[in-house]
């Protein structure tokens, strides 16, 4: 199972359900199969003993060898440059691994469904949905979570069974709960918990926070969010706090990044740390410099390049998000960096509002991540208009993000550099980072900074 929880259309949407936009359904990258019935051998990184193997939809890749896995990944990235001959000549550098194929994952978004076992009793199903329908498939041990996730999950599953609550149906839009989101520090091993439920006072909740307190000392906090729409988003902008801090802590790398059940942050802090990492190397940011970070979530890019430059600005969709990059900065002592709530298009436009054009010497980068549908037309322009002299840019797409390579470099901005990242090892999904250097004929007569035009 694979996904991000970043509140936006696409990317693992938490706001569609379990399944979607993610590895369930997903079509295999070049030169991978999907795995044939395989005897499952412990946890060699090609094959791995998981109970829901091989029916479960979330891990189509799972007893897939992990070096054809990352082979196929590399050709899908190669596929999508070579459509655009613009960018097609740029080779990309070798793909990075995830240090951990199995187990990586720091959060589970599965979806409650009641049906009839086998020996005709009702029960509890915690798991996802099979591709193209709404029938649910049990994945409460699912072995790409982070270990000390799974024996929590399966003990929620069994405490929500025994405590009465009524499941949603979809078809007769009755019952409460709906979803279940777990999270897990990486470093600290506390766990924080959201229930998804359709209706504002599920009877029982407190009971059953109460038993899973007792049963699972880590249980640092539980939310409940309030979902009644139709449909298979996960959450809504209704987020109320049971117990516990409103925040989970986690380390990626020297960064510690604080991030809530409706603000996004990356799946597998391993490949992420690599990835704040390489943005650091290659940019290679000075004192004068000024970042604008664009979709940028709970401020990891901003904050991987803040003690090197004189500012950064983060602009993000998301209000929750926004929160915690702020105090993330806060956190950090960062006081020169500031993250607000607004759209990318508007990038240009608060460069100016707020005085950010770089100093002499300095220069204006732009770091991008944003969702699966990658860059808007109006965000493209944005960029255009800030004219920065590097655009780092993070895409979880090869191919919307070979289209927006080429549509930048026909506007100044030329690929120098691309690199694959196995964020979700298991499934057909690549992380991909590319550097994208202003060509010195467009920066001929440029100032340095944001241009005058919005």
């Amino acid at each position: 199972m694979a996904g991000d929880t970043r509140p936006r259309t696409g990317r693992g949407d938490p706001r569609r359900g379990p399944g979607a936009g993610r590895a369930g359904g997903a079509r295999p990258p070049l030169g991978v199969r999907k795995a044939r019935r395989a005897e499952p051998r412990g946890d060699d990184p090609s094959r791995v003993a998981c109970a829901h193997f091989p029916d479960c939809v979330g891990c189509p890749l799972v007893g897939t060898t992990y070096g054809e896995q990352l082979r196929g990944k590399d050709a899908a990235l190669r596929a999508a440059l070579a459509a655009h001959p613009r960018i097609a000549p740029v080779e990309p550098e070798k793909i990075f691994g995830s240090p951990l194929p199995f187990g990586y994952r720091n959060h589970a978004k599965l979806v409650l469904r009641k049906r009839r076992g086998r020996d005709g009793r009702a029960e509890v199903v915690l798991g996802v949905y099979r591709p193209g329908t709404h029938s649910v498939l049990p994945a409460e041990r699912c072995r790409v979570h982070d270990r000390r996730l799974l024996p929590f999950l399966v003990a929620l599953r069994a405490r929500i069974e025994e405590s009465g609550i009524p499941i949603f149906d979809e078809r007769s839009r009755e019952g409460a709960l709906r979803y279940a989101l777990a999270r897990i520090s990486t470093e600290s091993g506390a766990i924080h918990l959201t229930l998804v439920s359709a209706i504002a006072d599920p009877a029982g909740l407190d009971r059953l926070v109460e038993r899973l307190r007792r049963d699972e000392p880590r249980l640092e906090a539980a939310f409940l969010c309030v979902n009644p729409t139709p449909g298979n988003s996960i959450l809504s902008s209704d987020v109320r706090r049971i117990f516990g801090p409103r925040a989970l802590l986690d380390r990626f790398g020297r960064l510690v990044l604080e991030s809530r059940p409706d603000a996004f942050v990356q799946a597998n802090p391993g490949v992420a740390t690599r990835i704040y990492a390489d943005a650091e190397r290659w940019l290679d940011p000075r004192p004068h410099d000024v970042v604008v970070d664009l979709f940028g979530g709970v401020g990891g890019f901003g904050l991987a390049l803040a003690p090197r430059v004189a500012a950064v600005l983060g602009i993000e969709t998301s209000a929750a998000a926004v929160d915690c990059a702020n105090g993330n900065a806060k956190r950090a002592h960062q006081g020169h960096v500031r993250y607000l709530a607004a759209p990318a298009e508007s990038a240009a436009a608060l460069v100016r509002e707020h005085g950010l054009a770089p100093e002499e010497g300095g220069r204006l980068l732009v770091v991008a991540n944003p969702p699966r549908s990658g860059l808007s037309v109006g965000a493209r322009d944005a960029i255009a208009a800030l004219a920065p002299s590097s655009l780092l840019y993070l895409s979880c797409n090869p191919v919307t993000l070979a289209r927006d390579l080429d549509a930048l470099a026909e506007g100044g901005l030329s690929l120098r550099r691309i690199r694959p990242f196995d964020m979700l090892p298991q499934t057909p999904h690549v992380e991909v980072l590319a550097l994208l250097d202003r060509d010195a004929a467009a920066s001929s007569g440029a100032e340095a900074g944001p241009a005058t035009g919005a």
